[in-house]
């Protein structure tokens, strides 16, 4: 039998330049490879959708995907490019609305952002060898993504749980400071709908008045594929 356990802890609640989503290929899962050029189905099944027919800001670069992508048949990746917020804004955000994604207010919903910058990044960053900005839901931070440069081994990944307040969801990268910090990046944006049912989001809603609920730890028991640790889950199972 294969076990999976997901355990969250509560985020407390949290405070531009702003682009809208493209429509989703499955209405209940969107995502998104940021910096992409192609919409494409990767080696997991999974249907990617390109940000570049977005009237989003930022600088795309090509970046060499890590070994594990390198070693496939079809390496095709959104670990391949990224999407680089250099300009002025203090933040960048994904618009998320109800057009685009249907999505409604009191709803839940799995995101998780992924970073890879590869062997060299592009801009000089505050502290050598380390590069950090801060993810935002709405106007709430989420989480600081901290990085070592130059990046090996595996993508960052981070990941939460939300109940929307309203009709629409932003997801936003932001500096650390208005004038002295490192410049945001992301590889892959992905957006999931989920069953009312389940634990974490009926405990979200009757314990914590609906705050995110964010992952501290995703195990996957008895699989011996790990190229995507916990994508099946998120594609198949939420």
């Amino acid at each position: 039998m294969v076990l999976r356990l997901v355990i969250v802890v509560l985020v407390i609640g949290l405070n531009c330049k702003c682009i809208e989503g493209q429509s989703a290929i499955s209405v209940n899962f969107l995502a998104i490879d940021c910096g992409g050029s192609l919409n494409y189905v990767d080696s997991n099944g999974m249907n990617w959708i390109s940000d570049n027919s977005t009237d989003i800001d930022g600088e795309v670069l090509a970046v060499d995907p890590p070994e594990y992508i390198k070693a496939r048949a079809n390496s095709t990746s959104p670990l391949s490019s990224i999407r680089i917020f250099p300009g002025g804004y203090s933040k960048h955000c994904y618009l998320f609305g109800p057009d685009d994604y249907n999505i409604s207010k009191n709803s839940a919903y799995l995101i998780r952002a992924s970073f890879w910058a590869g062997s060299l990044f592009p801009y000089s960053t505050i502290s050598q060898n380390t590069i950090s900005f801060k993810l935002l839901i709405y106007t709430d931070e989420w989480e600081t993504v901290q990085i070592d440069l130059p990046q090996s081994g595996r993508e960052v990944n981070k990941e939460i749980y939300v109940i929307a307040i309203r009709n629409e969801i932003e997801v936003c990268l932001a500096r650390t400071s208005p004038n002295n910090s490192d410049t945001p990046f992301i590889s892959s944006l992905i957006l999931r709908k989920l069953d009312t049912a389940l634990p974490p989001v009926t405990a979200s809603k009757k314990f914590t008045e609906g705050r995110p609920l964010m992952l501290v730890k995703r195990t996957n028991y008895g699989v011996s594929d790990e190229a995507h640790p916990g994508s099946a889950d998120i594609r198949t199972k939420c």
